[in-house]
């Protein structure tokens, strides 16, 4: 074999439960065998079986079948391509998904390893893979449809819906200078201020949610070009303004990573409805679980802000937890990335102060 595809180096990683806590490894191989089984050839071989593997990077994020539900946690690689030889002789040369070649081995082994466990996740782990981050994928949504929009005849038309115009104020009436803010300034009151200091956090996974208030477009105050920006019109300058923090339902969580899912978005949007206010989503907050000196957002955070917050003015929350310290930011879309945004805490008089972004000791 040769050395990156020997099978026989990979292993499958187990963890159980949902805050996927690793219990146990198996060799890749030895499950493959089981998985395999159907269709190797019938009998004893004669002859050792010679197993070449290749990871095919088609993503597939959807669960392994049968009662209990199991997340391949490295979903990038979703197919498996495996050359079975005995003999000299090719017995088996296809593509496989990872689902379906390991999915019925490992309901099997995780009924055997705890029956009353639900909830699994796996990963096929090698040297050539620890470039791909764990995650626990979102799962696929029931009832939805492709529609094919390029198609001439159509007896229907999408068309974009107009966001309300958002409301505008002077901000020297909140005792800030114009001058002082950024494209999107987040204001946060006392109490969800204290909030942020003293709410319970994991320090072994990731934890994440919502954040709900209301948001103001600074009267008299574009923000000017930047070099560069050239033919791009000034942009309007934001107040988000914060009074609710609510953690997501139906989330996904690892030491590495947090996920919403579509029950997240729906949960959220019942409880805007709900409360008979004038809230809306200013964005989202996660956690990191280390020191953030010298890293923010990652990524796979840019990404998901992006392509999910889609409001200029909505923002993403950051609170890296370490040791007894918590450092909380907060970010906003800038172009095809994210910048900082400053924060201002309100005082008892109503008036606003510009608050550091240590927020606390976090015990």
């Amino acid at each position: 074999m040769s050395e990156e595809n020997r099978a026989g180096t990979a292993m499958v990683l187990l963890y159980k439960g949902t805050s996927f806590d690793l219990i146990g490894k198996m060799t890749l191989s030895s499950l493959m065998v089981e998985g395999l089984r159907r269709d190797l050839p019938d009998g004893e071989p004669d002859e050792p079986l010679i197993m070449h593997l290749r990871y095919v990077r088609r993503p597939d994020p959807r669960l392994v079948d049968g009662p209990r539900t199991i997340h391949n946690l490295r979903s990038q690689i979703g197919r498996l391509g495996v050359i079975v030889s005995q003999g000299g002789e090719t017995v088996i040369d296809r593509e496989y998904p990872v689902r379906e070649l390991l999915g019925p081995v490992l309901q099997h082994v995780v009924q055997q390893l705890d029956p009353d466990e639900q909830v699994w996740g796996f990963c096929i782990d090698h040297p050539s893979l620890s470039g791909l981050a764990l995650g626990r994928s979102t799962p696929e949504v029931e009832g939805t449809m492709d529609l094919n929009l390029r198609e001439s005849r159509r007896s229907f038309t999408v068309r974009k819906v107009a966001e309300p115009p958002v409301p505008g104020i002077d901000p020297a009436e909140l005792g800030i200078d114009a001058a002082d803010l950024g494209q999107v300034t987040v204001l946060l009151s006392e109490d969800i201020h204290g909030h942020l200091q003293e709410m319970k956090l994991s320090r072994r996974l990731e934890e994440g949610g919502f954040l709900l208030g209301k948001v103001l477009r600074v009267l008299g105050a574009e923000l000017p070009q930047r070099a560069g920006d050239d033919g791009e019109a000034p942009a309007d300058r934001y107040l988000v303004e914060i009074n609710e923090v609510t953690p997501a339902e139906h989330s996904g969580a690892g030491a590495l990573h947090f996920t919403f899912t579509g029950d997240s978005f729906r949960d959220v949007n019942q409880r805007i409805t709900a409360s008979g206010q004038d809230r809306q989503l200013m964005g989202w907050y996660h956690t990191h679980l280390f020191s953030g000196n010298d890293s923010g957002l990652s990524s796979i955070d840019v990404d998901l802000h992006l392509g999910t917050f889609r409001q200029p003015w909505q923002v993403a929350g950051l609170i890296n937890l370490s040791g007894d310290d918590r450092l909380l930011r907060f970010y906003a879309r800038s172009g095809d990335s994210v910048r900082e945004c400053e924060q201002w805490v309100k005082d008892d008089r109503g008036r606003y102060r510009l608050a550091r972004a240590v927020v606390g000791d976090g015990r």
